[in-house]
């Protein structure tokens, strides 16, 4: 729905009232959406109904629906019952609602690809340096030492840091206690 909501916006030229979709194509559509059969799928309203359920006509039902379809949003199979005890000379099939086939359109297709596929090499190795970096900007320097592998490295860098902090202030200069 809302990737419907966001095809309206970038569709509609300014000074117009709506875009592509149009406002009552956004109450078809969502009419379908809250409609489909969670277990089985089946989405066969009729025109008619759609119109009472939203409160519209049956033409402008009609006309959201075509809308819908050209751009994308969902199609349908028109489907025909044969007719029991029918005469050769007359109708031998009958029109029943038509099965509604919602779709994504290759916008919004292109749109979850891209949220779902793995991260190229480049954009790994950026995400660890930031990672890295945040460490080292919020680690102590105990930390920093902790995390050496070696026990001489360690030791290493431990008399190193007592010998810093011990040392005397580039001014020459101790604090007073």
């Amino acid at each position: 729905m809302r990737a419907a909501e966001a095809f309206e916006h970038e569709t509609k030229l300014p000074g117009k009232r709506n875009g592509a979709l149009g406002a009552i194509g956004l109450e078809v559509l969502r009419c379908l959406l809250r409609l489909r059969g969670r277990k089985d799928g089946r989405l066969d309203p009729t025109y008619q109904w759609i119109a009472d359920k939203i409160h519209r006509s049956r033409s402008a039902v009609g006309e959201a629906l075509d809308r819908l379809k050209a751009c994308g949003f969902l199609d349908w199979i028109r489907r025909c019952v044969p007719i029991e005890n029918a005469e050769p000379d007359e109708q031998q099939s009958e029109q029943i609602a038509n099965a509604f086939i919602l779709l994504q359109p290759p916008t919004v297709r292109e749109c979850v690809r891209r949220m779902l596929r793995k991260p190229s090499e480049f954009v790994r190795a950026v995400a660890e340096k930031l990672a890295r970096q945040k460490k080292l900007d919020t680690a102590t320097v105990d930390d920093v030492i902790a995390e050496v592998q070696s026990p001489e490295l360690r030791a290493i860098l431990a008399r190193v840091r007592a010998s810093v902090d011990s040392a005397n202030p580039p001014s020459g200069h101790t604090e007073a206690l």
